[in-house]
């Protein structure tokens, strides 16, 4: 068959390694939201990720809202009429950062187009039914939150924290992506400062999104951020740039647990991350993270809740230390099995007849 997926590949490499999976089962796939509008081909599928790429990360983000939204239903009905299978895989409830309702409108629209939709868990599907009713009148399947083998390379932990200058004894507690305000980094240092382990490290690695947009405020977090990332701290280490694909194994490898802090969310990249590179997780019960890291290592939290994250991050530490007196590594095998990216397209592939042309 022939695929369409409105993506193209990136520095995550959930797409290129959907792309991989599809080709290894003999599927021909093209990429590119363009090629979504402007391209008379009509594949056999065509696979939308995240809507915003139809109107807000591309090319016509300065075209009026509501020819947005025509334009839009124009080609998901002209792919319908010519025989196509639309497939939408859900990563969010809501556009990302979405500043009017237009925007929910769009997913709504897709998800009325939609033939298939595919969820990271079986939550997923009752969440997206609450928010989207029509959701219910399509076929709905979970396809697990594939691995990131794609860039994983294993590195020694003295020489990644060689690289990051990273003192060797230390339990290192990362927080790593994109730091918006969703993700509750100042949360996450309350955590970390009530939490009672004498080798205790903080590494949070990820470029800055300010909060605010009036000056004060942005000169405030522009000092700020400069002192942190400047000065030496003995518990503490701030990188606010964007980590090249190049640079994961040794941030992901100079690690002992991976943190999330987020009070709210559907799917995390970040727990399949650190599930890949073997670090137990602790994170929020939110969404469909404890679902994803079922078999895997990982203690959750109520949301929000200081005392509790707490109480999970100190639990997870002990843990740790456990493994290092054995000088063993956690066995993943069974987690990445699971979650192959080739069982991924499998599940999708299957709900599939193709349509003769």
């Amino acid at each position: 068959m022939n695929i369409l997926i409105t993506e193209s590949p990136s520095e995550n490499g959930y797409i290129e390694s959907l792309i991989n999976a599809y080709a290894r089962a003999g599927h021909t796939v093209i990429c590119d939201v363009n090629n979504f509008y402007f391209s008379g081909y009509v594949p056999d599928i065509l696979h939308i990720h995240w809507p915003e790429r139809l109107y807000k990360w591309c090319s016509l983000q300065s075209i009026d809202t509501v020819d947005i939204h025509r334009k839009i239903e124009e080609r998901l009905l002209w792919y319908k009429n010519n025989g196509t299978k639309i497939i939408h895989t859900i990563h969010n409830l809501s556009p990302h950062e979405h500043e009017n309702s237009f925007e929910e409108d769009i997913y709504r629209l897709v998800i009325e187009h939609a033939d298939i939709l595919v969820h990271h868990c079986a939550k997923s599907i009752n969440y997206v039914i609450a928010k989207y009713s029509n959701a219910s009148e399509k076929t709905n399947i979970v396809c697990l939150h594939g691995d990131y083998l794609i860039h994983y390379k294993d590195i020694s932990q003295p020489i990644a924290r060689q690289q990051h200058k990273i003192p060797p004894k230390k339990i290192v507690i990362l927080n790593f992506g994109q730091q918006r305000p969703y993700k509750n980094e100042g949360f996450i240092g309350q955590v970390f400062t009530n939490l009672n382990w004498p080798t205790k490290y903080l590494l949070i690695a990820g470029p800055f999104a300010n909060p605010r947009k009036n000056f004060a405020s942005r000169l405030y977090f522009k000092v700020r951020n400069k002192t942190r990332t400047t000065l030496k701290h003995p518990q503490r280490q701030y990188i606010y740039q964007s980590i090249p694909t190049a640079d994961l194994p040794s941030i992901f490898c100079s690690s002992d647990i991976v943190f999330l802090g987020q009070t709210h969310g559907l799917n995390s990249g970040l727990l399949a991350m650190a599930a890949t590179y073997s670090k137990p997780v602790v994170c929020p019960n939110i969404g469909c993270f404890s679902e994803s890291l079922l078999g895997w290592h990982h203690k959750t939290y109520e949301a929000g809740n200081v005392t509790d994250a707490t109480r999970a991050l100190h639990k997870i530490c002990i843990q740790v230390e456990e493994i290092r007196k054995i000088a063993q590594s956690l066995d993943n095998t069974d987690w990445l099995e699971k979650h192959s990216w080739d069982k991924h397209a499998e599940n999708i592939l299957r709900k599939i007849t193709p349509t003769s042309r």
